[in-house]
């Protein structure tokens, strides 16, 4: 039960924030950030701390604000609620939380009343200069490259952190030859985007944007796929005679995901070393087609992410043999959340820790816009000049100021988790960072080529890099601005809380599973049986509660009693006058 006895109104302290009231936006806060689930006996530690970690940012950091607009949830004890108050007050502060942010700005579209945070930066409009949340999220607002604002114009600014999810993996396919240091392993650009949001929520946009980074791969696609044709038209003609054409194996790298494994194989192991591609605005496609062999489609992502190596191996002659010393292949998908669950069903294989998710913001109530935001001719022309500049990039780069940004950001995240004893966020935090080092490296080699052209022009730009191999290399280096910097903990803490919005309950009941396989070998001895457990006499609702102890919350009265019945039957127990029960065997 929810205890009110110290909530607004007894106390002297604001019990609004611009003019919204704290219970309004707790009310919002839950429905943004926990699927309108307040906090219950299970979850309310960690959720009470998550609260008082949002909330000090517009509560002065002050401990007895802090504790009249929480409530305590569930029977929550109040020295305990108080505990997580002081250990949130402590914990380190790095700017305004993005999930607040997006509970304020859920708010703002309800009220249409322009909202600011604390630190005097006002929450922008879809058309300001600035970026709204999550990206808006920094001070002042970073000034994007050339490429990544044409990308968020070109959908607006509400699915900013969608965009930039998805059109990273492009940006990393195309750079296909750079290879990132992150905490001393060298790996390609290698990333796995589901853009997930409910139908009509934008993510169709999406779509021109990725064509648009990836238009002359495809356009080289067309040229192969065409001679591809003409092969098959040869071998159909020439199919009675002894002379057959023989099939070209052509590098075609956006590859459609409606395929079968065998295909799919073929195309990757003949990508020339590069990285190949694929999107789908409709991740069903990945669901339904690969339904009796998600497993593998599964493993080929996962050691996609790694660069690892890939082999297939068939014994007829005529079926497709692979051996990819380094598979690189990024993928985005968009779909909606249930759609996600079926792509993504096991959460205990690394596969889930993999992908980069990124959430449309909700705009069931939103207004049609008078001129809503599309991919203009200009906007295309920018990103694919920027585009066409990326595969010219060659060579192995350290970016140190990045790599302590994160190896900051892995251990604040460290200290929060273990002071509370959240070992999910603690576990998905390290992949999560090797992700969020990749899209930022992305946005800067974007930099790197903005600076270029407008220094030389697009054609200078490509002799530049032609002529000076490391050049893309030491302006990489410099492109570790603070804003950009900056846009690497906005993009860790989305990517964190999108994981553990989807996530953390089915990791939580994966892990705990009694089919789960742990690290540690455990011996049971005769003491851990439900038999030896109970007293010479013992009653039903003993036997109930050792079930449980042994087995679960999912024990009912009628497992137990047949249990008992066979037990019965066996030998063991028999059923005394006053329903008790008394063991007639005793195991040595």
């Amino acid at each position: 039960m929810l205890r009110t006895d110290n909530l607004e109104g007894s106390s002297s302290y604001p019990t609004h924030y611009h003019g919204i009231p704290f219970s309004t936006i707790i009310a919002k806060y839950w429905e943004v950030n926990n699927r309108g689930f307040e906090p219950t006996e299970g979850d309310r530690d960690t959720l009470t701390y998550q609260l008082a970690c949002d909330l000090r940012h517009i509560c002065g950091r002050n401990f007895e604000w802090l504790d009249q607009v929480i409530p305590c949830y569930d029977g929550f004890p109040l020295e305990e609620k108080h505990a997580k108050i002081k250990s949130a007050l402590s914990s380190e502060f790095n700017g305004f939380p993005v999930r607040l942010r997006n509970v304020l700005n859920a708010l703002q579209t309800e009220t249409q009343a322009p909202l600011s945070s604390p630190e005097g930066d006002t929450i922008p409009d879809d058309n300001d200069e600035v970026y709204s949340s999550p990206l808006g999220g920094l001070k002042g607002g970073p000034r994007l490259p050339q490429g990544i604002k044409d990308s968020i114009d070109a959908v607006g600014s509400q699915l900013a952190m969608p965009v930039v999810t998805a059109i990273c993996p492009c940006i990393g396919a195309l750079a296909t030859g750079v290879k990132l240091d992150v905490h001393g392993q060298k790996k390609g650009l290698n990333i796995i985007a589901y853009i997930a949001g409910d139908f009509a929520s934008g993510k169709g946009g999406i779509d021109p944007v990725v064509e648009a980074w990836m238009s002359e791969v495809r356009a080289l696609d067309a040229m192969y796929l065409m001679q591809e044709n003409e092969w098959r038209l040869k071998k159909q003609a020439a199919k009675n005679k002894k002379e057959q054409p023989e099939e070209p194996k052509l590098p075609v790298r956006f590859i459609t995901l409606n395929n079968t494994v065998a295909k799919l194989a073929e195309r990757l192991a003949n990508a020339e070393g590069k990285h190949a591609f694929s999107f789908t605005p409709e991740a069903d496609t990945v669901a339904q087609k690969w339904k009796s062999a998600m497993s593998d489609f599964s493993v080929m992502l996962r050691q996609s992410y790694d660069g690892t190596k890939y082999e297939r191996e068939a014994k007829s002659v005529d079926a497709v043999n692979v051996h990819i010393e380094h598979l690189l292949w990024n993928v985005v998908l968009c779909g909606t959340p249930d759609a996600l669950y079926r792509v993504v069903s096991n959460y205990t294989d690394g596969f889930q820790s993999r992908i980069a998710v990124a959430r449309t913001p909700d705009n069931t109530f939103a207004p049609l816009e008078d001129n809503p935001p599309v991919l203009t001719p200009r906007q295309t022309e920018r990103i694919q000049q920027v585009a066409h500049l990326l595969p010219l990039m060659q060579g192995e780069v350290v970016l140190p100021k990045l790599e302590a940004k994160g190896r900051d950001w892995l251990e604040r995240i460290r200290l929060e988790t273990m002071k509370n004893d959240d070992r999910v966020r603690a576990r998905q935090r390290i992949r999560v960072c090797v992700t969020a080092q990749r899209m930022t490296c992305c946005l800067m080699l974007c930099k790197v080529c903005e600076t270029l052209i407008q220094k030389h022009g697009l054609n200078g730009a490509e002799a530049q890099l032609k002529q000076k191999p490391t050049l893309w290399r030491e302006m990489l280096l410099k492109a570790q601005t603070a804003q950009l910097l900056e846009v690497f903990d906005v993009i860790a803490d989305s990517l964190l809380d999108n994981a553990l919005y989807f996530f953390r309950d089915r990791i939580e009941n994966a892990f705990g599973s009694r089919d789960y396989a742990g690290s540690e070998r455990q011996k049971r001895g005769k003491n851990d049986s439900i038999f030896e457990r109970l007293d010479h006499q013992f009653s039903f609702e003993q036997a109930m509660q050792h079930s449980v102890a042994i087995k679960g919350a999912g024990v009912n009265h009628n497992t137990v009693r047949q249990m008992l019945k066979n037990w019965r039957k066996q030998g063991l127990v028999v059923l005394e006058e006053g329903g008790s029960y008394r063991k007639l065997r005793i195991e040595n």
